[in-house]
């Protein structure tokens, strides 16, 4: 017996949503999306004729009292738990785009509403669907490295105004919508990743973040963090809007076996060597990105749907990647203090 549609509701008709959300739920026949939302009228209306959506709303309240099934979330960072929590009371399953929240507390609120409500909140980061970190988990988890000692990570471009749909006028710029800045852009995506791929939670957090080429911004756009997890590994984090050459979005893992390299080599997503002499190069799908070649599906709209459709659990919770805010939020304390700080328990 063919499953019933579900009926989705998409709120911000931003770059994440014309470019992933609104093509990926149109990617599915058991799906409908019924309704779009955005404060800018032309722009809401124009995307709803595009994609063949029925309704467009500049109120995201009119649109939940259509009582969908699934809710994205698109909007600027700091009207996520706003958004979220009013979908989650009107009974419909949430995924949120990141960073999840702007603080703890909101983070926790939205965990709440979820619970209460008896609905499913999944959080957008796609990083944990990329093939290269997908299968470098899987050889990670193999056993072939042995423990990670150690790690580099980065997540760094030359900035949004390149792709948003608002330009140097976008929300990331503004500190009262966006919160933060690379940090909230790049910086959260990669915190999340490194707690995925290890399977580890960090404890410590010690960082520096300024603005240091945005002129037309009031969040940082440079974010540089050492990490400490629990398993005692240290790591090094950067994050910015300074990367004049395209896009960085590598890793490389220290272990007691070997080094193992994602997205690093221009040919080989996925490069393993190890201390007997032994060397792996792997070939994967590109990642995930606004560059001609990865534009791909993300894998957060069809693992969301998937989850729900079968009555599972949706694979990145809000319950999960509250740890990734608490620790976020730990490095904004960090850069604002000077000091290292332990992070609190989501």
């Amino acid at each position: 017996m063919a499953k019933s549609k579900l009926r989705v509701v998409v709120i911000g008709c931003g770059a994440i949503a014309q470019r992933r959300h609104l093509p990926e739920y149109a990617g599915r026949n058991d799906v409908e999306v019924v309704a779009v939302v955005d404060i800018k009228r032309d722009r809401a209306k124009e995307i709803a004729a595009q994609h063949g959506v029925k309704k467009f709303f500049t109120d995201y309240r009119k649109a939940l009292a259509m009582k969908p099934d699934l809710v994205s979330v698109c909007t600027p960072n700091a009207l996520h738990a706003e958004h979220t929590i009013a979908a989650l009371k009107g009974k419909a399953h949430v995924l949120c785009e990141k960073p999840m929240a702007g603080s703890l507390a909101e983070a926790r609120r939205m965990v709440a509403a979820a619970k209460a409500n008896r609905r499913q909140l999944m959080i957008g980061h796609n990083q944990r669907y990329a093939a290269a970190h997908v299968r470098g988990k899987q050889l990670f988890k193999s056993g072939l490295l042995g423990r990670c000692f150690g790690f580099r990570t980065t997540f760094s471009h030359a900035g949004p105004e390149s792709w948003s749909v608002d330009g140097l006028d976008c929300f990331f710029f503004k500190k009262r919508l966006a919160v933060m800045g690379s940090m909230g852009d790049l910086g959260v995506h990669k915190t999340d990743f490194i707690r995925w791929f290890l399977d580890d939670e960090i404890v410590q957090v010690s960082a520096m973040m300024d603005r240091l080429d945005k002129k037309n911004c009031n969040v940082e756009d440079t974010a540089f963090v050492i990490f400490r997890m629990a398993s005692g590994a240290i790591g090094q984090m950067h994050a910015g809007w300074i990367y004049k050459a395209g896009c960085d979005n590598s890793s490389e893992f220290y272990c007691e076996k070997g080094v193992l390299r994602l997205e690093a080599d221009p040919n080989f997503p996925v490069v393993a060597e190890l201390s007997n002499g032994e060397k792996y190069f792997i070939k994967t799908r590109a990642i995930q990105s606004n560059e001609k070649g990865g534009q791909y599906a993300s894998g957060v709209i069809d693992a969301f749907v998937d989850a729900i459709q079968a009555g599972k659990a949706v694979p990145v919770p809000g319950q999960d990647v509250i740890h990734t805010i608490a620790a976020v939020v730990s490095m904004l304390e960090s850069a604002r203090t000077g000091r290292a700080v332990k992070v609190p328990k989501g």
